[in-house]
């Protein structure tokens, strides 16, 4: 497969040829986001800016940076443009003269700042930017002079994104996202997170609902006191509709019936739209519609191929027989890398195709890898390549057969057969003989296959899951074609490897059952203990740990030449023979009676391998639960490599921080990956002495034309291997594909195939379905500083409006002003940051960029004046996020306690993973002497299935315990057994649909606030991209006891629909929690407690 060798001419026109100019005829595709004045047009293309005329000719491109710029509003008079841009790897307000310059920076701050448009007299810029919220996925609207300065909140309402009536006082907007976003693709979402159009007066808080049913509805303008938007309410695709606010009904405008109209654009009785790719014109009045081309002639320099690293991208490790050279696929290249002397070499170098999963044969000549089958494309199919270890040779190319997506597993040890795997649960064997594939086992759960080959090649050791979830280990028998269990199922048995003849090595857990199904909460912090066993595998085998006397032995002689060589393998003429004595025999009758643990503690191990002198190799992980790390730990830093020697009868740490390793056939070489991602190897003694792995030759040269549509195939077909339902929920899949395909060529940028996959799959109108990353471009990031407080303008100067504390027991969150000492007030003036003057005129964040881990001075007064002010040092950080958070759930908390005289309780969720496991528990159990609870989980993020919570929730009053002093006590102990009422939004999704919907099906109480998501297709288990980015397709479908599917693209409904009202909002208050109080204590009112708070009379007879 390698193909280094096609010539300098190539490599010439791969350079210069694909320096491409995006095709003339019809215009050019993928335009977007266009904006109009009287007489220009501008839109978003190749990640830049660009103004033509009216009708679409003399294109120029107006920004030319490399990172993305985005969302182009044109000033109401035309000379101007905002937008938005990600330059410093921050979202930030920019504006540009409509002639061209520099552009100047009007917003600084490390949230993300995104134009929505204008004031009407052209003196601000209206922006949405998530950096005050509190706790919601939307964001808030701000004005920005189009000079610069402090930017100041329209409203306290979220908003995510809006448009100025020409009045200049009512502003039309969509208070949350849509699910069809960013890298999310779902077309026709009808679940909870269809957003509406709302019109309010934020001078006179006066709200108007646009008339919405479950349908996406976006992109506000206005023309004539009438609204227009883009709506998918006629449930075939997203089209403009008009909205006449003296009828209060809407129109629809447009018909576009197989694509979606995705932006938008108003000026004079005239809209400009986004849509198959390209731009069209709308005449209201007429109602005519008419393309709009645009020539572009555009060189890309995203398009240029370059030499790239690829040593950030490895895929599988593996090391050759003795441990010379390691074997890495990264980029879908195949590479060997010298541990010590030579050059790196790639040894496929196949610009455009992926390959994967190389394996070294035990003998050192071959080196084994999957390969794209394209005869029939987009229907891919793995073919297995078997290529010399030099990458010179010819290679040939096995047609494996096999539809799904395919893992190769490992060589033989007499190198005849390669186990592979598909998607489908299906473990396989090829003889490479006569090329036979055979179907070994199929697994009854999805689960990691362990396996391992007997050192005769005659037995595979392999796992499988049972109906109780347990991993037992199988043995397959090659000649015969058997299969016999090894393990009962009494254990969750795993990591089996071999000994040479004697031993088969495994692990095993009798404490995994509460943690074994990961998709429960129930499983959360479950610790893991296993033991390490040995087999013997024949019944007159010995143990590995059999005592030994330390005697003389008797009577022994020396042996003969002759039988040393015949000891050796060898005849009489020193040649080689087969060893009778080293073919692995396996006796099943009493063979778990010959079980022998080994005699070390149980915990968490794992990746068991025999080096060349008999020692066991294996990993030791840290247990969950055991302790909650700092941010951004590194996870590898607690793992270790052990070494149990059977000689010393002791387990040793061989190294520390090892995450994973591989072994040299000849077991005398390691390749280890270690904290922070790096590879370094050892030989494989009692203590290892790493050395890194150089890996700056692991490079290619990157045609980014052959690689997008290498990824585009892909993710098409991972989508089709994946999906939970093999016929596509009825979709004709090819034909999306085929829709889709042509645009792949008009891609200048990664940005754009990653928008382009997401409208592909988006087909499917399901949720968990998501691509995106990949090679885009990145800057580096600014490093901005924060303070965690608030701030308003007065007389000119910023006022600390609120400091946020962090709150209690949140030993990770700092809080930079609230530090006991900190000589800061709420009410101070910022006078000035590291003896710069700050007025209003500046931005304040601007004064904190690259302070990140830094001291910043800041001078404060309680007067905005210098005289008399003093000075302190805070140490800024990187996000006010968790301490916001924070802030809105215990004034929650506190406000629930007051309102109901300390009645009810309130716990906030917000996922029902890791967090969500720890803010119940922390929350909920300090609580319980409360009579009724009110389980907060609006923007729930989900995780898993929160069954434990579910769980706790209805626990049923037992018994009572009577203590001769003190309180009774009650079991469960941990239990509110009074009114429950939970909040929902549409925020709260997945895992957060699951958990109102088991609430609702227990009878546990009411749903209050808004529909959920509605995403219960799970994800995922498919890899990622071959530039590294990825793609999620869900895989596994949640349905009800009742035998059908639900939740899904619905929501799970409230009892008690409410929204939370923009104009209770700004009043600074919570329409839905007040709902949910007021529903609590009705139920209160009619509650009678049933947990005893007093025990019965005591006994006045002996015996009773």
């Amino acid at each position: 497969m390698n193909r280094k060798n096609v010539g300098v001419f190539v490599l010439f026109l791969l350079i210069f040829g694909s320096l491409a100019l995006a095709k003339e005829s019809g215009g050019a595709r993928l335009v977007k986001q266009p904006t109009l004045s009287e007489t220009q047009m501008a839109f978003a293309y190749a990640g830049d800016i660009w103004v033509c005329d009216r009708d679409g000719s003399h294109a120029r491109r107006l920004t030319t940076h490399e990172a993305v710029e985005a969302n182009p509003h044109f000033s109401p008079d035309g000379t101007q443009i905002a937008f938005t841009a990600s330059y410093d790897n921050n979202l930030d307000v920019y504006v540009i003269d409509v002639e061209g310059g520099q552009p100047r920076r009007l917003t600084c701050h490390p949230a993300p700042d995104v134009v929505c448009g204008w004031s009407p007299d052209g003196k601000n810029v209206l922006f949405s930017s998530d950096r005050e919220i509190l706790n919601s996925r939307s964001r808030q609207l701000y004005h920005v002079s189009k000079t610069g300065g402090a930017p100041v909140k329209v409203m306290e309402a979220i908003a995510f994104e809006g448009s100025w009536n020409k009045d200049g006082q009512t502003l039309a907007y969509r208070p949350f996202p849509a699910a069809h976003a960013r890298s999310s693709g779902w077309h026709l979402h009808r679940g909870g997170t269809t957003p509406p159009i709302w019109i309010i007066n934020p001078a006179k808080n006066k709200v108007e609902k646009i008339p919405h049913g479950r349908s996406n509805d976006h992109t506000p303008m206005w023309f004539n006191d009438n609204v227009y938007f883009i709506s998918d309410q006629d449930d075939i695709a997203s089209n403009l509709y008009e909205y006449n606010r003296k009828t209060k009904s809407s129109r629809q405008l447009t018909f576009e019936k197989d694509w979606n109209v995705n932006s938008a654009a108003i000026r004079g009785g005239v809209i400009v739209y986004e849509v198959a790719g390209g731009l069209k014109q709308l005449e209201i009045d007429s109602g005519k519609i008419s393309p709009i081309e645009i020539p572009i002639k555009l060189d890309s320099p995203q398009l240029r191929p370059q030499w790239k690293s690829t040593a950030d991208q490895i895929q599988s490790i593996g090391l050759s027989k003795t441990g010379k050279r390691a074997l890495l696929t990264a980029r879908g290249d195949v590479y060997t890398v010298p541990l010590k002397d030579g050059s790196t070499r790639n040894i496929t170098a196949t610009p455009g195709i992926r390959e994967r999963d190389a394996l070294w044969s035990h003998n050192g000549e071959r080196i084994a890898y999957l390969t794209e089958n394209r005869e029939k494309a987009p229907f891919l199919k793995h073919d297995l390549v078997l290529e010399d270890q030099k990458g010179m040779k010819p290679a040939q190319t096995v047609t494996l057969g096999i539809p799904g997506y395919l893992n190769l597993l490992s060589w033989s040890p007499n190198d005849k057969l390669i186990l592979f795997q598909d998607n489908h649960l299906n473990l396989y064997v090829i003889e490479l003989d006569t090329g036979e594939v055979k179907l070994i086992d199929t697994n009854q759960r999805r689960s990691r296959t362990q396996f391992s080959f007997s050192s005769d090649s005659r037995w595979l050791a392999y796992t499988v899951n049972g109906e109780n979830y347990f991993s037992q280990i199988k043995l397959y028998h090659f000649e015969t074609d058997t299969h016999h269990m090894l393990t009962d199922g009494m254990s969750h048995a795993s990591h089996p490897v071999f000994a040479k003849k004697d031993y088969l090595y495994f692990t095993a857990s009798v404490n995994t059952g509460p943690r074994q199904v990961d998709l429960d909460m129930s499983s959360q912090e479950r610790a893991l203990r296993s033991g390490i066993y040995a087999v013997v595998l024949a019944k007159d085998g010995k143990s590995p740990l059999l005592p030994k006397s330390g005697d003389e032995e008797v009577g022994k002689k020396e042996k003969t030449k002759a039988e040393k060589k015949a000891e050796d393998g060898a005849d009489e003429k020193g040649e080689k023979k087969k060893d009778e004595s080293e073919i692995v025999q396996i006796d099943f009758e009493g063979l778990l009676d010959r079980v022998i643990a080994l005699p070390i503690p149980e915990r968490n191990y794992d990746s068991l391998k025999v080096a060349h002198d008999g020692a066991l190799f294996y990993i030791e992980r840290s247990q969950p639960g055991v302790s909650n790390e700092l941010p951004g730990f590194d996870w590898f830093a607690k793992s270790k490599l052990r070494r149990f020697d059977f000689k010393k009868k002791e387990s040793q740490v061989a190294m520390d921080k090892v995450g994973f390793y591989t072994l040299s056939s000849d077991g005398k070489k390691l390749l280890l990956m270690t904290s922070g991602g790096r590879l370094v190897y050892a030989d494989a003694g009692e203590k290892l002495k790493p050395k890194p792995l150089k890996l700056t030759g692991v490079k290619a040269l990157v045609n980014p034309r052959e690689e997008w549509k290498q990824i585009f195939n892909e993710v098409w077909w991972m989508e089709y291997q994946y999906f939970y339902d093999p016929a596509m929920h009825g979709s004709d899949w090819k034909a999306v594909y085929d829709k889709y395909e042509p645009l792949v060529e008009h891609v200048v940028c990664r940005e754009d195939l990653n928008t382009l996959m997401v409208e592909m799959i988006g087909e499917l109108e399901v949720g968990h379905n998501r691509v995106g990353g990949g090679d885009v471009h990145r800057e580096k990031s600014a490093s901005f500083g924060l303070l965690g407080a608030d701030f308003t303008i007065d007389r000119g100067h910023y006022q600390i409006a609120r400091i946020y504390t962090g709150e209690k027991w949140n030993p990770f969150l700092k809080a930079p002003l609230a530090v006991p000492g900190m000589d800061a007030q709420e009410g101070d003036y910022i006078l000035a940051i590291n003896g710069q003057a700050l007025t209003s005129k500046d931005n304040i964040f601007s004064y904190l960029e690259g302070t990140q881990g830094t001291q910043v001075t800041l001078t404060l007064n309680s007067e905005p004046r210098l005289e008399g002010s003093r000075e302190i040092i805070v140490e800024p950080v990187h996000s006010e996020r968790k301490l916001r958070h924070w802030y809105w759930v215990e004034k929650n908390r506190r406000y629930v306690d007051q309102k109901t005289n300390g009645k009810v309780a309130y716990v906030y969720l917000p996922n029902t993973a890791g967090s969500g496991f720890r803010y119940f528990n922390r929350m909920f159990f300090a609580q319980i002497h409360k009579k009724a609870v009110i389980i907060d989980e609006r923007r729930n993020g989900g995780g898993q299935a929160a069954n434990y919570i579910t769980d706790v929730l209805s626990r049923e009053y037992l018994s009572g315990w009577k203590d001769r002093d003190g309180l009774v006590s009650a079991t469960p102990a941990g239990a509110i057994y009074g009114p429950k009422v939970m909040l929902i939004d549409q925020d709260a999704g997945s895992g957060g649909d699951f958990l109102p919907y088991a609430f609702k099906r227990l009878g546990l109480g009411q749903l209050v606030g808004k529909r959920t998501w509605g995403g219960l297709i799970g994800i995922s288990t498919n890899p990622g991209l071959i530039d590294g980015g990825f793609l999620v397709v869900p895989f596994f479908r949640f349905f009800t006891p009742d035998n059908e599917w639900r939740v899904e693209n619905e929501g799970v409904a409230p009892d008690i629909d409410i929204d939370l009202e923009p104009d209770q909002v700004n009043q600074g208050r919570d329409s839905q929690l007040d709902k949910a109080i007021e529903v609590i204590m009705a139920d209160l009112k009619n509650y009678k407690p049933i947990k005893l708070q007093k025990a019965p009379a005591m006994p006045t007879e002996l015996g009773k």
